[in-house]
């Protein structure tokens, strides 16, 4: 693995939510050129990929959960879905997002939390770059998959890392196994490229 830039070790080794929320606040300004061009993130392209081949777009209300500052909304946007809400925990990361004007909604929320939106109520959700090490708990699947309608995908990435170390895929395997969603897909990709870091797509349909 390759040399992580100061912040990212920041991030990885941050021991609380609070800790974790201003080091995400202090880099807001500076998070989509860092992740874009010197780190070679591609996670947010290959998720809007993933759902432009499975969903007609153009009819979608999507939920972006732990938007940041909207790489991925902007991605999801710019392919012509009409409906977008966001959520994230930091305040810097919405306010950056808030300034692109692609949400038709932005809310301060903790994922590891029971989330403050109704059932059923998106066709897609994506959560790209949120399940690491000290950020949100594999549980808070169960959440973005009761928010999705049946039918509807739930896409997310999962540092490899962080799978590992969580056996993240017992959760997958039980919400597969109970009926509650289809498991499309799960495969291996790289992550941040500057560091050689790898992570897993994960694509579901709900039930």
């Amino acid at each position: 693995m390759g040399e992580q830039a100061d912040i990212h070790v920041k991030i990885l080794s941050a021991e609380s939510t609070d800790e974790l929320m201003e080091v995400y606040d202090g880099w807001a300004a500076r998070y989509d050129d860092e992740l874009l061009e010197e780190w070679g993130y591609t996670s947010p392209q290959k998720a809007v990929d993933l759902l432009c081949a499975s969903m007609k777009l153009s009819d979608l209300r999507v939920l972006d959960a732990g938007c940041g500052t909207g790489l991925v909304g902007s991605l999801l946007k710019g392919a012509g879905v009409p409906n977008i809400t966001g959520i994230d925990y930091s305040s810097g990361m919405l306010a950056k997002a808030q300034e692109k004007r692609i949400y038709d909604a932005l809310h301060m929320m903790d994922m590891n939390q029971t989330l403050e939106l109704a059932s059923n109520s998106f066709d897609a959700v994506t959560c790209i770059g949120t399940f690491t090490s000290t950020h949100v708990k594999p549980d808070a699947v169960r959440e973005l998959v009761r928010v999705t309608r049946p039918g509807g995908l739930v896409i997310f990435t999962v540092r490899d890392d962080y799978w590992r170390a969580t056996h993240f895929v017992d959760l997958v395997v039980e919400l597969h196994a109970t009926k509650s969603v289809c498991l499309e897909q799960i495969r291996l990709e790289p992550y941040i490229h500057s560091e050689g870091s790898e992570c897993r797509f994960v694509v579901l349909t709900v039930l």
